[in-house]
This record gives C-alpha cells, sequence and structure tokens, in this order.
C-alpha cells in the first residue's frame, strides 16, 4: 500500500513527535538523528501496524530508519 511522506508526517506528529520536528524531517535521512526520539520512534511504529494494519517485526524496525524507508516498506518495497 503507498502512503506518502506527508500521511507519514501526520502518524509521527499523532505519536508525540512535535509537529514542527516532524514537518523538517529530510525523508531520506534518520529520523532518530532529525529529533525523533526513542519514544516516540517506537509509538510511530506501532501506530502504523494499528492504522495500516501492517506488521513490523524487530528486524523490520531495525532496518527501517527514514520516512523515505518506510514509504518504500508500506509499498512492498522492503
Amino acid at each position: 500500500m503507498a502512503v506518502s511522506i506527508d500521511a507519514l508526517r501526520a502518524l509521527l506528529i499523532e505519536a508525540g513527535v512535535a509537529p514542527e520536528v516532524a514537518r523538517k524531517l529530510d525523508a531520506a535521512r534518520p529520523m532518530l538523528r532529525q529529533g525523533v526520539d526513542s519514544v516516540d520512534f517506537p509509538a510511530f511504529c506501532a501506530l502504523l501496524e494499528e492504522r495500516l494494519g501492517c506488521v513490523l517485526d524487530d528486524d523490520s524496525a531495525a532496518r527501517l530508519s527514514s520516512l523515505d524507508d518506510f514509504a518504500r516498506f508500506l509499498a512492498g518495497g522492503q
């Protein structure tokens, strides 16, 4: 399922990331290096699973670091 970067940003905000941080994220760079903290990241992953019905096991979550990574994963391009 294709999910836009803007939709992922909205989910980040819903997961607790400050809106100004989520809006400024470079989609190609790791989120944890841009102000998304280690509490918000797993909350974002859990919200993705809940809302989109995807399954993010520990291995998948460890490989996904940027918004582009998540968009590719959700589109089936893991």
